[in-house]
């Protein structure tokens, strides 16, 4: 593989690292409510899940499951639910919490990791992503799976600390209050995070990234 196309690669994954979508969403809306670990492991799993994806990818999946979108919007509608379902429950316990008595049992029991393999997986967009994009990238005649290992390698090395600082960065913003009134009040926001991200995805047509 020609270094010149790996520095464009890795230009433009880290263009879209740093541009705020449903990832960012998510992992801030874990390390807003309980803390910069919890947003790391919504960041492993969402990186589980684009490993993943770039690999289904890369045996040709990404074409399959744009032929057929009736697959495509089952896959993405029950991700986008769960997310909608954990992120109502968060608004819900936040609601019904007294000032005295903030929520926090509920969110510890919570498992991030869990959560952002599925919302990325509710994300099938990017196998289409993947699926189009790594051709342009790999070396016709060389060995393919070592290509789209490296590729895969590099677009974890690049994604995974962004992901980290759009936690760090959250996680101080959750710290700069510690009443109890607002801990609900993060936690209302951290669930609202949720519902956003579950309908976003529920939104993305076929054809976008």
């Amino acid at each position: 593989m020609h270094h010149e196309k790996l520095l464009a690669f890795a230009l433009l994954q880290g263009l879209f690292a740093i541009t705020p979508g449903p990832a960012v969403l998510l992992t801030a809306s874990h390390a807003m409510a309980r803390g910069t670990l919890a947003g790391l492991r919504v960041a492993l799993g969402i990186q589980l899940a684009n490993v993943g994806y770039l690999a289904l990818s890369a045996l040709g999946v990404g074409l399959l499951l744009r032929a057929s979108p009736v697959a495509f919007h089952a896959l993405k509608l029950v991700g986008a639910a769960y997310l909608a379902w954990r992120g109502l429950a968060a608004i819900h316990d936040a609601w019904t919490a007294s000032d005295s008595a903030p929520p926090g049992k509920a969110a510890d029991t919570v498992r991030p990791f869990t959560e952002g393999l599925i919302g990325q997986l509710a994300n099938p967009k990017s196998i289409i992503f993947f699926g189009a994009l790594l051709p342009l990238f790999v070396t016709p005649g060389h060995a393919l799976v070592p290509q789209y290992a490296l590729l895969a390698a590099l677009c974890v090395a690049i994604e995974l600390p962004v992901l980290g600082a759009y936690a760090a960065m959250a996680s101080a913003a959750g710290r700069l209050a510690h009443s109890a009134r607002a801990v609900r009040l993060r936690q209302a926001g951290s669930g609202a995070c949720l519902v956003a991200v579950a309908v976003l995805l529920a939104l993305v047509p076929l054809a976008d990234r």
